[in-house]
């Protein structure tokens, strides 16, 4: 067999399936974008066959896989690995999520939210106000800010080293479908009893 019937047998979409399967994929890679949109009734089928869900939000310009339950445990075929959230992660993705419902609520012209790392210091703060833990949390900041960077909730965009508040990241729009407005307010009151332990 030649190379070039090898090739005919590769699905156009070969590329787009590879890409899903290590990261979220942004409308910015339009050529994988446009390749997911082309194709995307023919990706779905495929992911379907392996018990995974392609979801594709065309509005907000994103695209990621989840896994479909097999039975009422709650059984997957765990090729997409599950990852429990720490307080402490979980709070900043909560701040995160609400920064990004505020910046939508506004009138504004600019598609994407732009932060820098005083901001989300500035909001952990005022839910920490007069908490013990406030200080533990800001003192390793910089480690839950990559760990979201790892989710895909953030983007780091620029970093000043003499400077490291001012460091911007943009949020990203995915983390309204990972945290939905059902987990938000669970996530919230469950932060909120904990601060009250403390």
């Amino acid at each position: 067999m030649s190379n070039l019937e090898k090739n005919e047998r590769i699905a156009p979409y070969a590329d787009v399936i590879v890409k899903l399967l290590k990261e979220i994929v942004y409308y910015e890679d339009s050529k994988t974008w446009n390749n997911l949109t082309r194709y995307q009734i023919e990706i779905t089928q495929y992911f379907e066959m392996i018990g995974i869900e392609l979801i594709v939000d065309k509005k907000d310009g994103f695209a990621f896989l989840t896994q479909k339950e097999l039975d009422d445990n709650g059984t997957t075929i765990g090729l997409i690995r599950r990852m429990p959230l720490s307080y402490e992660l979980t709070l900043i993705c909560i701040l995160l999520r609400e920064l990004l419902e505020e910046f939508e609520v506004k009138d504004t012209d600019s598609r994407n939210l732009f932060i820098t790392r005083q901001d989300i210091k500035n909001r952990a703060e005022l839910f920490f106000v007069e908490k013990s833990n406030k200080v533990k949390l800001l003192a390793k900041i910089d480690k839950y800010i990559k760990e979201t960077v790892e989710l895909g909730f953030l983007r780091e965009v620029s970093k000043d080293k003499k400077y490291p508040d001012d460091a911007l990241y943009e949020v990203k729009r995915i983390i309204k479908s990972k945290i939905t407005n059902d987990k938000l307010e669970e996530f919230k009151k469950k932060l909120e009893k904990d601060a009250k332990k403390d």
